[in-house]
């Protein structure tokens, strides 16, 4: 531990106009006893207001000053001769050592918020102090500089020299500059200067009741595909408007509008056909730059010529001359232009340019005082009371925002303006600092009202584009012609660089309530990964297709940020094909889509455009297993399995959530005990029954897909779900009991029986179509089905049976039922009923003699 050995204190240097608030620089020597080694201690006064001695006969006027967090900095005084191996030291080095009354050893200049210090006996003891940023922890910024110095100025320094300089730019006409064109009568009295006071623009095309009215706008502003606009309208009408950036953004993308070929000349129509086609080519860097183009936010913060200009500028602050040598302190225009504190903007555009990102969003996350997101991205915890820690240092030097504003929530002119400017930086400062930022910019987007939702939204599909563009080195496999679920089970999943700009994307369109716009850019600017197609090329050369697990990946973040966003995205227009999402994308894409689980509901399933592809798929299936020549399948049957499993989800079933898996479980000794086994398939059928109830308001079970997938499923003696102790046959009988009955519960779709009958007599599964007619009609075709399995008849011999008014009628069948009568009791030294015989007394038992046991 230091002892003090003597004190030396000195005023060094007091701060000139325009450093607000003015400070005074002082320095004293310390000692330590245990060492012998000598420091200098520098402190930074700041001045605090001033008082009176409360009397009208005196004048007299008190400065009190305060010494801030961080403002003290501790020099060591021994120097290390760089000529040399020694630490040599210097004589005249502390007054109190030489019995002299204080002679000025130090000197030093300084600005705002920065001070250099130097000796003018020790070569090289030369030091720049940032006050600026200085914390309790590690003090201030300190930055030793070198100094050129000779061997013999070493032994014999001499007198050092510092002068000021005075900068080109006169501080009075700049701020007078300033003021006249930012701000209003009102804040120039209050001395406010706030940067980006000015509005942006507000909504072009709010909704009219006059949809002409919006179409001749559209028509007349915007030189794009009709497809487009008919999509800008159709958002226009769900947002109530929507801003020019965003349609100017659209416009620098999209195909240009066609004219009727009939006023245009041949040479035109080439020309219209030419940028169509490379609009239609256009790489997804070139999209990215054109949408980050349209946001000045964004370009403000961009390593350009013109940013480096006001931020990266240097100018001469102070020569400083040291024997035959001579140097120049230069610091950034910033601190000419800006004399007591720099723009937040400049101040940002600066370390981004420096890919400090960290830093900037901490600064401008501050100046909002978004504390929250201030903790999480510097992964500061809370105390266990709830305290705000202080972030010592961060906003010095930079213009201070109102913080009455904000504690009153009133903002109004200048200041809403200077806030929403400052918001949407926030949030490309956060999109710059890449996946480790995400959640916090995540937070950020559903808790902010001031940043522009539509500027959000260009910088956010810009870099969705900029990092797509990046994973499109990596050649895409072809998926044409194969099972499309086993490939889903072997993806892998995007990465999260990848997804992450696509999530807070949707985060924004669903608390800003703008999802409509937000898809149609994102429709327009990665059109061929929403469609897993591939892109479009010049010649005849083939590109491969982009992703398949990046499109999953999308659609289904897309389906899965609002109820409403599914019917959004199915009404997307192709810019290419002018169809709606659901008939520009090919089969292939259509089944891998379809089996699409969001919170555990096959959304899909739901909507007009799958269901009516996905039921004539089944019935085209269903048709080609007639012809026993056609042994290739069109849908797989793992297909199959999910869409069952997603019906079942879809309306709340128990069995959907795997509560059949202690269902119908034959025990240990069945084998053994067989005369313990008296079940026939009504009994399985009963046992299951509840398992299959919908859940209200779940629009009830998709009877439709459910039996024709089952039926396809039974003909290719496939289980409806891998590992499931219900048999197939037996879901599908329980599943057609079920269709047509009244349940309570307002289907969604209404059951098409009469194709669903035509299917089962197609695929002759009686089961099926008994449960189907149901009453009278259906025990009749059920009684025949147990004939024709066990007595292998045709369907008319089973009807002539059991339509039989006398045995004579019969005598046809009764030599071939006493044959196999005999065969069975060969087979058995006793008897028991078989399946079929105890089918026949349960049906007896419940539609007939009512027996009881």
């Amino acid at each position: 531990q230091s002892r003090i050995n003597f004190v030396c204190p000195s005023l060094l240097w007091v701060s000139a106009v325009p450093s607000s608030p003015p400070g005074i620089v002082s320095t004293y020597q310390l000692e330590d006893q245990e060492s012998n080694s000598p420091f200098v201690v520098v402190v930074n006064h700041t001045l605090d207001s001033f008082l009176g001695d409360g009397t009208e006969q005196t004048a007299s006027m008190f400065l009190s000053s305060i010494v801030r967090v961080g403002h003290r900095v501790l020099l060591s005084l021994e120097k290390k001769n760089e000529h040399s191996d020694t630490v040599e030291d210097y004589e005249g080095l502390c007054p109190v050592l030489e019995n002299s009354p204080s002679p000025r050893n130090f000197w030093c200049t300084g600005g705002q918020g920065w001070s250099m210090i130097g000796s003018k006996k020790i070569p090289g003891f030369l030091y720049f102090i940032s006050w600026d940023g200085a914390t309790d922890a590690e003090g201030p910024f300190l930055f030793e500089l070198n100094l050129p110095v000779s061997r013999s100025n070493c032994h014999n320094p001499v007198f050092v020299s510092v002068s000021g300089t005075m900068p080109l730019m006169n501080y009075i006409t700049y701020t007078e500059d300033f003021l006249r064109t930012f701000m209003s009568e009102d804040d120039r009295a209050k001395g406010v200067e706030l940067p980006f006071s000015k509005p942006y623009g507000i909504s072009s095309f709010p909704q009219d009741d006059n949809d002409e009215g919006i179409a001749g706008d559209l028509g007349m502003k915007l030189a794009c595909s009709s497809t487009l606009k008919e999509s800008i309208k159709a958002a226009i009408e769900v947002e109530g408007g929507i801003d020019d950036v965003i349609l100017t953004a659209l416009q620098s993308i999209s195909s240009p509008s066609t004219q009727p070929e009939k006023i245009m000349d041949s040479a035109t129509i080439q020309r219209e056909r030419s940028n169509r086609s490379k609009m239609l080519t256009m790489s997804h860097a070139e999209k990215s730059r054109r949408l980050l183009r349209h946001c000045s936010s964004w370009t403000q913060l961009d390593d350009k010529r013109a940013n480096r200009g006001i931020v990266t500028g240097q100018v001469i602050m102070a020569t400083v001359r040291f024997g035959t040598s001579q140097s120049c302190l230069t610091l950034r225009t910033n601190v000419v232009a800006n004399p007591n504190a720099t723009p937040y903007h400049q101040v940002l555009a600066w370390l981004c340019q420096r890919r400090d990102y960290f830093t900037a969003a901490s600064i401008a996350l501050s100046l909002l005082q978004d504390f929250d997101a201030v903790y999480e991205l510097r992964g500061i915890p809370k105390t266990s009371e709830g305290e705000v820690i202080s972030h010592q240092g961060l906003l010095d030097g930079i213009t201070p925002l109102l913080n009455d504003d904000f504690k009153g929530g009133k903002f109004s002119g200048p200041q809403l303006h200077t806030l929403t400017s400052l918001a949407d930086m926030t949030v490309g400062c956060l999109i710059k600092g890449g996946t480790v930022m995400a959640p916090t910019l995540d937070g950020f987007l559903a808790r902010n009202p001031f940043y522009e939702a539509p500027r959000a939204c260009l910088m956010l599909v810009g870099t969705v584009a900029a990092v797509i563009s990046q994973e499109s080195s990596n050649v895409a496999k072809h998926h044409n012609n194969c099972n499309i679920v086993k490939v889903l089970s072997t993806l892998e999943s995007p990465r999260e660089d990848v997804l992450w700009p696509v999530r807070c994307l949707l985060k924004m369109a669903v608390t800003r309530k703008c999802l409509p716009s937000v898809l149609l850019m994102l429709n327009a600017t990665i059109p061929n990964e929403l469609r897993w197609r591939s892109p479009k090329t010049r010649g005849l050369a083939e590109s491969p297709r982009p992703s398949l697990s990046l499109c999953l990946a999308i659609v289904g973040m897309i389906l899965e940020s609002a109820n409403e966003a599914t019917r959004y995205f199915l009404n997307l227009r192709d810019e290419d094909s002018c169809l709606p999402y659901w008939f520009s994308i090919d089969d292939q894409t259509r089944l891998a889509l379809s089996i699409l689980s969001i919170h555990g509901k096959f959304v899909l399933l739901q909507e007009p455009e799958f269901r009516s592809w996905a039921l004539e798929k089944l019935k085209d299936e269903v048709h080609s297993s007639v012809d026993f020549n056609n042994v290739q399948y069109d849908l797989p049957s793992e297909w199959l399995k999910e869409i069952v499993t997603g019906a079942f989800c879809n309306a709340g079933c128990d069995i959907g959530l795997g509560f059949d898996s202690s269902v119908l479980r034959k025990s240990e000794a069945f084998e053994s005990t067989r005369d313990e086994y008296n079940s026939c398939y009504r009994q399985d059928m009963l046992r299951i029954e509840n398992l299959l109830n919908p859940q209200k308001n779940s629009g009830g079970l998709d009877y439709d897909l459910l039996i024709a997938a089952l039926l396809i499923l039974v003909q290719r003696d496939e289980k409806w779900r891998d590992g499931t102790s219900i048999p197939t046959q037996i879901l599908l009988n329980v599943v057609s009991d079920k269709a047509g009955r009244k349940t309570g519960i307002d289907q969604k779709f209404i059951f098409d029986g009469a194709t669903t009958m035509r299917l089962c007599a197609l695929s002759e599964n009686y089961q099926a179509t008994a449960f189907l007619i149901g009453g009278k009609n259906g025990i009749i075709l059920e009684c025949a089905d147990i004939i024709i399995s066990n007595l292998g008849l045709s369907m008319n011999e089973a009807e002539l049976l059991l339509f039989a008014g006398s045995v004579n009628e019969m005598k046809d069948f009764v030599t071939r039922i006493y044959r196999k009568v005999q065969i069975e009791k060969k087979q058995f030294a006793e008897f028991f009923p078989s399946e079929s015989q105890q089918h026949l007394l349960w049906l007896l038992e419940h539609y007939s003699m009512n027996v009881r046991k």
